[in-house]
């Protein structure tokens, strides 16, 4: 039994994508304001490929049929990368201000 529900939940996570970001990084104050705002640009990149995990899709399709809760998954995991991408966003951007970007 206990493997039974290791096996599903690394089958469940391993379902979610994308990854979510951690919204600080241990070098953020050192950075330029030219790495910051290339930190932001990958920020905008990262939530649009985040969105697209949201709609339909052949990944979809397949959990669907495949893992129906996996779709749930997906769904929750990149809700919560765009919202650590979004807080990571307004951090870096206070960064940006306090250094007068």
């Amino acid at each position: 039994m206990r493997y039974i529900i290791v096996f599903s939940f690394l089958f469940l996570t391993s379902c979610a994508t994308p990854h979510v970001v951690d919204i600080i990084q241990p070098n953020d104050e050192q950075l330029s304001c030219i790495g910051l705002q290339n930190e932001i640009d990958e920020l905008d990149k990262f939530i649009k490929e985040a969105e697209s995990e949201k709609g339909v899709n052949w990944s979809n399709a397949g959990r669907l049929l495949v893992f129906p809760i996996g779709i749930w998954a997906t769904y929750e995991n990149a809700s919560q990368a765009i919202d650590a991408a979004n807080q990571r966003e307004i951090y870096l951007k206070g960064i940006m201000s306090k250094k007068n970007c």
